[in-house]
């Protein structure tokens, strides 16, 4: 059952917090010792369409190459919240954002929005073994920060064999002193598990849990696929593709509350 979680920050003007969180306590316990959770189905049929057709939208308006290759096929799409009603929708997403604050804390950002579309035609369109976190050191320092993100990976299309599924690893979010393999590496791993899942699904990973898209094959279907990341609100953000200048987000950075400042990571939220 979902359960209430109650937070005081030791700081004498940040207020206690109570947040309803939208997850079991196996499912944020499988999070955080498995490195990854699934929701199947959390989006319905129609919440789901809609999220396709605007990603298509997007696609079509920016006009992108479909890479294909070793690494990184398909096309990526960044931003998309200042892009699309339909995404700026998801900054308030309740079941991501309740879990990410059961597992990083009350004060929780919502990092920037990516989508990537691969297509059954064209070949190269897996991605290799990968983390996204790669900074921790050996030796690792005493007070060394230890990298937490979550990644919502929100599928639109079914996920099975043919449309190419994802590969994880888990509990390898806790490997942190192993030399991770040369990229692109698409080898099976040991203890490696497959995971296929219906459209509307969501599968919240740790950004270093080891994963890969398998590839796409011409018996499949275009897979598109949300990424919902999120970070303690200190965290830097990160700087893949350019911010619209007069993106959907901007209302939000006019007089926000502390809630809003923090979700947006904006230095004087936090203290």
């Amino acid at each position: 059952m979902p359960f209430t979680l109650n937070y005081h920050i030791h700081h004498h003007f940040l207020p206690d917090r109570s947040y309803e969180i939208q997850a079991t306590e196996a499912e944020v316990n499988m999070l955080v010792e498995q490195g990854y959770v699934i929701y199947e189905r959390l989006f319905s049929p129609e919440q789901t369409a809609r999220l396709r057709e605007a990603l298509d939208s997007v696609a079509e308006e920016e006009g992108h190459e479909i890479r294909s290759g070793k690494n990184w096929g398909g096309i990526f799409l960044r931003h998309l919240m200042d892009k699309h009603p339909a995404f700026l929708e998801l900054f308030r997403f309740e079941p991501g954002l309740s879990l990410a604050r059961a597992v990083l804390g009350p004060q929780v950002q919502v990092l920037p929005m990516t989508g990537r579309i691969a297509y059954p035609d064209t070949e190269g369109q897996a991605t290799p073994w990968h983390i996204h976190q790669r900074v921790v050191p050996s030796p690792t320092p005493a007070f060394f920060s230890m990298p937490h993100v979550l990644d919502c990976l929100i599928y639109l299309d079914d996920v099975d064999d043919a449309s190419g599924p994802l590969c994880v690893v888990p509990g390898s979010h806790k490997r942190i002193h192993e030399e991770f393999p040369t990229s692109p590496y698409h080898e099976n791993l040991p203890d490696q598990v497959i995971v296929r899942v219906p459209a509307g699904s969501c599968v919240v990973i740790h950004g270093n849990l080891y994963h890969r898209g398998l590839p796409t094959t011409p018996q499949g279907k275009t897979r598109r696929l949300l990424i919902l990341p999120y970070a303690a609100s200190w965290v830097k953000l990160p700087t893949f593709g350019e911010r619209p200048e007069k993106g959907l987000m901007e209302p939000l950075y006019e007089n926000p509350d502390q809630e809003t400042r923090e979700m947006l990571g904006m230095p004087e939220g936090l203290y």
